[in-house]
């Protein structure tokens, strides 16, 4: 009589006294040994949203313990991620947690990545807005503000590093006309918005979570000569109508649609940094493994302490099916990768010597 496989190796668990390995623990519908792996300290928006999801996670999940949650020295997540991208199998086991410095590490070509974010399976994005705010001279349009106090003067822009989430403002002002000159060390928004009022700086970029006060006081209290330029992500009801999207921004100053790699390319960088964190799976992950944490991310968002944690920080949080567009948004077209790469090329030495943007 032929045996069959399931057979043959329960004859062989009893020959040897070892349990037959007869299925993927996942596709049996127990995951064990699951951790998160964190794109930054137990501090970061990543270990945060951690710390707080970690019982509606587990209990989604059917977890006899809690999730183990494995934090990053770093605050990039550039570490975590080439780890996850390696050594993770996809097996439901692991998942990984990163910020959107990890992927503006990518989209820029930081020497240090060796992961390929596009490949992964996101099951819950937290996405924002930001604002960029400019030095201007306070005429009728936006074309004439743009044109007025800039013409032939760069604009300082307060960033963190070059490379920043920063970048969207420094790719998004080049867009427009302007000839931005990255001035790195302005870690947090405050010390940014300070620039801005004791005029050392001409231009900023905040999001709502950065902030220590609500946007709503920021806009408020700008200097005299200081307006909203631009805003990438949802804004709020509030602030919709009175400042434009970068789409609007554009036809104002230039009278045509924004088109070419290069605007293809701040596409993906505007995305990237409005992905305030992610939750993704490894290549090949199985479609039940997928839809199992895709429904534990959902218990996740409606559990009352995540829900109140990201109202404060102004986070949208789309899980499943509804958070994959918000990462391939962020995935450009080889010309678009080959564009940006080239005009980092062309002025990261210009920004060094504290020269302000060339076009390309």
């Amino acid at each position: 009589m032929r045996l069959t496989r399931r057979a043959a190796l329960k004859g062989l668990a009893a020959l040897t006294g070892a349990a037959p390995l007869l299925k993927n623990p996942a596709r049996a519908g127990t995951l064990t040994d699951v951790q998160l792996l964190l794109g930054g300290t137990l501090a970061s928006i990543p270990g945060q949203f951690a710390e707080l999801a970690n019982g509606a996670l587990s209990h989604a999940l059917d977890l006899d313990t809690p999730l183990e949650l494995t934090p990053d020295i770093g605050q990039d997540g550039v570490r975590a991620a080439n780890l996850f991208d390696a050594n993770s199998a996809p097996d439901g086991s692991t998942a990984l947690v990163l910020p959107a410095a990890t992927l503006l590490a990518s989209l820029t070509g930081d020497s240090r990545v060796h992961y390929d974010f596009g490949r992964w399976t996101p099951v819950l994005v937290a996405s924002t807005t930001t604002v960029v705010i400019a030095r201007t001279e306070l005429h009728k349009t936006l074309r004439s503000r743009l044109t007025g106090f800039f013409h032939d003067h760069p604009v300082r822009l307060a960033v963190s590093r070059i490379g920043g989430p920063e970048l969207n403002a420094l790719m998004g002002l080049s867009l427009l006309g302007l000839r931005p000159v990255p001035m790195p060390g302005y870690v947090n928004s405050s010390t940014a918005l300070a620039a801005l009022h004791a005029g050392t700086v001409d231009a900023v970029q905040v999001s709502p979570y950065t902030l220590d006060r609500p946007l709503d006081d920021v806009l408020a209290n700008l200097p005299e000569v200081t307006s909203a330029i631009y805003s990438t992500g949802d804004l709020t009801d509030t602030h919709s109508t009175t400042i434009p999207i970068f789409m609007e921004a554009y036809q104002q100053a230039r009278h045509r649609p924004p088109e070419g790699p290069f605007y293809h390319a701040w596409q993906a960088v505007s995305a990237a940094a409005d992905t305030a964190m992610a939750i993704a799976l490894p290549m090949l992950t199985s479609s039940d493994v997928v839809t199992r944490w895709s429904h534990a991310c959902s218990a996740a968002a409606a559990d009352s302490g995540v829900r109140r944690w990201a109202d404060m920080h102004h986070f949208k949080l789309a899980t499943g099916e509804n958070a994959a567009p918000f990462l391939s948004r962020t995935v450009p077209d080889l010309g678009a990768t080959l564009a940006l790469r080239r005009w980092l090329a062309v002025n990261t030495p210009r920004w060094r010597e504290g020269q302000e943007t060339r076009h390309i």
